[in-house]
């Protein structure tokens, strides 16, 4: 299991979350647990993705990751939350082309 800083922002209509590890990944929710619940979703989506097209997987980024986002951060609002997703499945070799033959 890898842990993945998420960053949680107030919206009119409840919350959005994006991954500062993990670039144009992103989810909303009505609530923080809704939010979080729905970002683990919208990062195993996107690890799936990335597997099939045999694209590295990005690693969390760690206590450097959230030094960097908080020195930055309007703590007015947003704020820190973190998802933990299984990302032992990583490719192993580029899948074979189907002869066109």
């Amino acid at each position: 299991m890898d842990t993945y800083l998420v960053v949680i922002g107030r919206t009119s209509t409840g919350y959005s979350a994006h991954c500062p590890d993990v670039l144009g990944c992103a989810a909303v929710g009505e609530t923080v647990e809704k939010v979080l619940a729905n970002m683990k979703k919208a990062l195993q989506l996107h690890f799936e993705g990335m597997i099939e097209d045999t694209q590295p997987i990005p690693k969390p980024g760690g206590a450097g990751s959230y030094r960097r986002v908080m020195k930055g951060l309007d703590v007015d609002h947003y704020f820190l939350g973190h998802v933990q997703i299984d990302t032992s499945r990583r490719p192993k070799s580029p899948k074979p082309v189907p002869s066109q033959g």
